[in-house]
C-alpha cells in the first residue's frame, strides 16, 4: 500500500503523480527529452515540479516497503531530497523512525525541501528536509538530528563516482554493522566503478546491485542481516542479470 498512499499524499498537496509508464506509452504523453516514464514525476498544472529528474520509482518504492517490514531501523538519513518522494516514502514506511534529508536546494530543487516539510507536518510525519551539502554539512546533521548514528542511508544526489564515495565517506563514521545503505541510480547512472570499491571496503557487509529495480539501486546488506531482511532486499536482484562487484 506504500505507492498508494504517497499518491494520495501529494494528491492532497495538490500534485498529480506521473510514474512507473511504458516508454512506448510515454511518447504519446511527453515530448521533454529528458524524461524517462520508468521514474516518478509530480505534475501540477500540467507542468513538472522540479523539472528535471525523476523520483523513485514504483518498483524502488516497492524496495522500501519490503525492507519496513524486515527492518526496524531508529534513524534514517537521505543525501539527497528534490521534491520529497522518497524522504516522504521512507517515513511513511517507517513510522517509528526519525527521517532527515539534505539537500542543497539549488535550481529546480528549491522548492522541494518547503514541499517535503509541508507535507511532513500535515500527515503527522517523524520527517525533516534540510539545506545541507554532502560531505561537508553531513557530521554537523547528523550528530545534531540523529545523535550521531544511522541505520539505513539513502544515497541519491549528485550521480558521479567521485561524489558516491565522497557521501558514502561521509556517513560511513555515523554507521555500524547492521546499518542497511541504499544508493540511488548505480547502474543507470554508471558508477558501478565507485560502489565495487565501496563494497569491497565494507567487510561487515555484502554489496549487491538490484537489477530488478529502475535504476540498479546499490545495496550494502549487513552479514549479520537475518534471512527475512537479506531475502527483502535480494529479491530485487535477478540471477539472470548480475552486476559483478
Amino acid at each position: 500500500m506504500l505507492f498508494a498512499k504517497l499518491v494520495d499524499i501529494y494528491q492532497q498537496a495538490g500534485f498529480a503523480i506521473r510514474s512507473s509508464i511504458s516508454p512506448f506509452m510515454l511518447k504519446s504523453i511527453s515530448n521533454v527529452s529528458h524524461e524517462d516514464g520508468t521514474f516518478t514525476y509530480i505534475v501540477k498544472d500540467g507542468a513538472n515540479y522540479g523539472a528535471h529528474g525523476g523520483g523513485i520509482s514504483m518498483s524502488e518504492v516497492y524496495l522500501i516497503d519490503s525492507l519496513a517490514a524486515a527492518f526496524k531501523p531508529a534513524n534514517v538519513f537521505g543525501i539527497g531530497c528534490s521534491f520529497g518522494w522518497s524522504s516522504v516514502a521512507l517515513a511513511v514506511a517507517n513510522p517509528a523512525a526519525k527521517v532527515v534529508a539534505i539537500d542543497i536546494a539549488e535550481g529546480t530543487s528549491a522548492p522541494g525541501l518547503d514541499l517535503t516539510n509541508q507535507i511532513a507536518a500535515r500527515h503527522g510525519l517523524n520527517l525533516k528536509g534540510l539545506i545541507g551539502r554532502s560531505p561537508e554539512d553531513v557530521p554537523a546533521i547528523v550528530e545534531r538530528e540523529l545523535g550521531g548514528r544511522i541505520d539505513l542511508v539513502f544515497i541519491d544526489a549528485d550521480h558521479t563516482d567521485t561524489a558516491q564515495y565522497a557521501d558514502f565517506r561521509a556517513v560511513a563514521p555515523y554507521c555500524h554493522p547492521g546499518t542497511v545503505y541504499l544508493f540511488h541510480d548505480v547502474y543507470i547512472c554508471q558508477t558501478t566503478a565507485s560502489f565495487k570499491r565501496i563494497a569491497a571496503e565494507m567487510v561487515t557487509h555484502d554489496g549487491l546491485v538490484l537489477t530488478r529495480t529502475a535504476s540498479g539501486i546499490g545495496a550494502l546488506i549487513p552479514k549479520s542481516a537475518s534471512a527475512e531482511l537479506r531475502g527483502a532486499i535480494a529479491a530485487f536482484a535477478d540471477p539472470f542479470c548480475v552486476v559483478p562487484l
